[in-house]
């Protein structure tokens, strides 16, 4: 889509929003109800919806929706503890957490839902330009947490992810997620969707271990005086 595309169809969203949701309940349509209502697919209203996410008007959370505006208080209260954080506490804390999130996915996701990892992983390899990778990147992880069937570990990723959006990207996308090192990465996303996918949960935690320790070099690489704090 050019880029008056995506920002008519952000305006629409967003009219739709103002004329649909009350105060009361600020859950949004679903991506499969905007899509029918704007005539588009539901690959545009995503990543609309991402668009949108990133500049807060509204928020996502996997398993409960999408919300108009900002975090309510509770959502917000772990923002003490994120603003604390160093890239390498959040990248400990995705290292815990992610593996097991992509092994309880090979045992726990629908058809459906890993034909969306599936999906997700292919629109991050085909991204032309950082921008898109960020919001494709994003999408693959977020698709294996919602497929992990646990509540629990999804809140828990959610906070994890809201750290590396605020603290880790920025440093990312100026000094790590070179071209080469995109594709690299995208490779290993793909061995990730292939084991969920086969339904080899050992195979699904040791790719994406895998994937860690791959970050974890590319961040010891950075010549001195790189933006990204370890």
């Amino acid at each position: 889509m050019t880029d008056e595309i995506r920002s008519t169809l952000e305006e629409s969203i967003e009219l739709i929003f103002e004329g649909t949701i009350q105060d009361s309940d600020r859950r949004l349509p679903t991506e499969r109800e905007l899509a029918a209502r704007l005539g588009v697919t539901r690959h545009a209203v995503r990543h609309a919806l991402e668009r949108l996410e990133a500049r807060g008007s509204l928020w996502r959370h996997v398993g409960r929706g999408t919300f108009r505006g900002r975090r309510t208080e509770i959502e917000a209260a772990t923002e003490g503890t994120v603003a604390n954080c160093s890239p390498r506490n959040i990248h400990d804390a995705r290292r815990m957490l992610e593996p097991s999130l992509a092994s309880l996915a090979a045992v726990n996701a629908s058809a459906a839902q890993i034909a969306e990892i599936e999906a997700a992983c292919r629109r991050c390899a085909a991204a032309r330009n950082m921008d898109a990778y960020e919001v494709f990147d994003e999408g693959f992880h977020r698709a294996i947490a919602a497929a992990c069937g646990n509540p629990l570990a999804i809140e828990l990723f959610e906070t994890v992810n809201r750290a590396r959006k605020e603290i880790v990207w920025g440093a990312m996308r100026r000094a790590v997620l070179r071209p080469e090192r995109r594709a690299h990465f995208s490779a290993e996303h793909r061995r990730i969707a292939e084991a969920i996918a086969r339904r080899d949960a050992h195979e699904a935690w040791q790719a994406v271990m895998t994937h860690m320790d791959t970050i974890s070099q590319a961040y010891d690489a950075l010549r001195p005086g790189e933006p990204f704090i370890l």
